[in-house]
């Protein structure tokens, strides 16, 4: 004889038997809310091959009753969530930095975009963080665009566990390839420093910024007084740090800052995207007759060989370019002396 429809007393919901042949004919049902007679309307809250997991699901609902839909909220939707109470409706004002990479983050992220929040796991944020295509950089705002969307999921009931603090970063910190650019290619570029855009490629080669971080560099982080850029937007270290501007790229920083396009190096936008860098990166390049492969990095790359064969110490070069040693978690404090002491390490070039 089939079993009954098993009932619990009411508001806590019931296992329905349905009708035919059903690989999950068992329909978990809960009341959530009442009809305009003052009637229990229930709610689906899944179907399963047998009464026990049925049964099961229904004990587990009812120790922690939630709104059933959250179950329909997609990674997208609880992003575009989180996004309006971070950077809209919050009294606090972000950097237009800090926004272009929350966006970039979430658009490297388009396989989870309608996957729902509730069903993604670790290997699912794990795999995106393991596409070695992507630069460290871009995997850094990923793990915590990541872990902020979680977090926030995690206030609001979305999801019961955050799998996102067992994502990790297994690409090593600036491993891509690069070829420095060599003194003959670099007096190439002095040569022809007046041509559009070959002063980016100095001011990259004398400071050693990443590619994003010049492009996101905000004018209120220029100190033409005290001859120093602020930026950074990777690590502990690489964040915020100070940058010495080296004497001999100061009057190019100092016209770019004066011409207050709304950022230090934009073109028809408030913010260039590194893509559209890259095409006028190259047409400096073949302007100012620098005929070998090269890329934005290869000019951090350049900063660093020239700091090492100056003789400048390792500290000082970690330092400039945002790194640290194995063991160091000594906060980072800029004092006078120590920015000096970068600036003298700087000029070494």
């Amino acid at each position: 004889m089939a079993k009954k429809n098993f009932r619990r007393s009411n508001g806590k919901g019931s296992v329905v038997r349905l009708s035919g042949n059903r690989r999950q004919p068992f329909e978990v049902r809960v009341n959530t809310r009442m009809d305009e007679r003052n009637y229990p309307v229930y709610d689906v809250l899944g179907r399963f091959e047998d009464r026990d997991n049925a049964m099961q699901a229904l004990l587990e609902y009812n120790k922690d009753p939630y709104d059933l839909n959250n179950n329909k909220l997609t990674f997208a939707s609880v992003y575009e969530l989180w996004y309006q109470q971070k950077y809209v409706k919050s009294k606090k004002k972000y950097s237009a930095s800090s926004i272009f990479c929350t966006r970039g983050a979430y658009n490297k992220s388009s396989e989870l975009h309608d996957k729902l929040i509730k069903d993604i796991r670790t290997q699912d944020m794990q795999r995106i963080l393991d596409n070695y295509e992507l630069s460290h950089a871009y995997m850094e705002h990923i793990r915590n665009l990541f872990r902020s969307v979680c977090k926030y999921a995690m206030q609001y009931d979305y999801i019961k566990k955050d799998y996102s603090e067992f994502i990790s970063i297994t690409k090593a910190d600036d491993d891509q390839p690069g070829v420095p650019f060599t003194d003959e290619e670099v007096q190439k570029l002095w040569d022809n420093k007046d041509k559009p855009f070959v002063d980016t490629i100095l001011i990259l080669i004398y400071s050693g910024w990443r590619i994003t971080e010049l492009l996101t560099l905000e004018l209120d982080n220029i100190d033409l007084e005290q001859k120093t850029f602020k930026g950074g937007i990777k690590t502990t270290a690489g964040k915020n740090r100070i940058v010495p501007i080296h004497s001999k790229i100061f009057n190019m920083v100092k016209l770019r800052y004066e011409c207050n396009y709304g950022s230090f190096i934009c073109d028809d936008k408030p913010i260039m995207e590194p893509h559209s860098y890259y095409k006028y990166f190259n047409e400096a390049l073949t302007s100012a007759g620098v005929n070998s492969d090269h890329t934005p990095h290869d000019c951090r790359h350049t900063f660093t060989t020239l700091l090492d064969n100056a003789g400048a110490n390792s500290t000082s070069i970690k330092r400039l370019v945002g790194h640290t040693s194995g063991g160091d978690v000594t906060e980072k404090v800029y004092t006078h002396k120590s920015i000096e002491q970068l600036r003298k390490a700087i000029e070494l070039i």
